[in-house]
């Protein structure tokens, strides 16, 4: 790497640059500078309460549906109630009565030797 002297009035050239090798980049200013800020913590304001609300909305739905399932469980309880009293042998017998049906008087059962069911 060589060094190149160069004599210049302005200050902005340093020991060993050439001129026009480095372009300047601009410079941000202050209101620039300020002018992101502010817009930035707009957006995030923005971004947070959208988020706050979307959480909100979120907890009103989990309370509902729990709800929901409290009063499914219930029914389900009462249904499960509802089929034991339906299988007692309370509620077959009075069945059998409001369907006319008699009930057996002389039952034999028929014996036979060894296991039929079984091959």
């Amino acid at each position: 790497m060589s060094r190149f002297l160069t004599i210049t009035n302005s200050n902005s050239m340093r020991f060993g640059e050439r001129k026009g090798a480095l372009k300047s980049r601009p410079k941000m200013g202050r209101v620039t500078l300020s002018f992101f800020l502010v817009t930035l913590i707009c957006a995030l304001g923005v971004f947070y309460i959208f988020e706050v609300n979307n959480l909100a909305t979120k907890g009103y739905e989990i309370d509902k549906l729990e709800k929901q399932l409290s009063n499914l469980q219930k029914e389900n309880e009462r249904l499960q109630i509802q089929a034991a009293e339906l299988k007692s042998m309370y509620k077959i017998e009075e069945k059998t009565k409001d369907l006319n049906m008699i009930a057996p008087k002389d039952v034999s059962y028929l014996n036979l030797p060894g296991d039929v069911a079984m091959k």
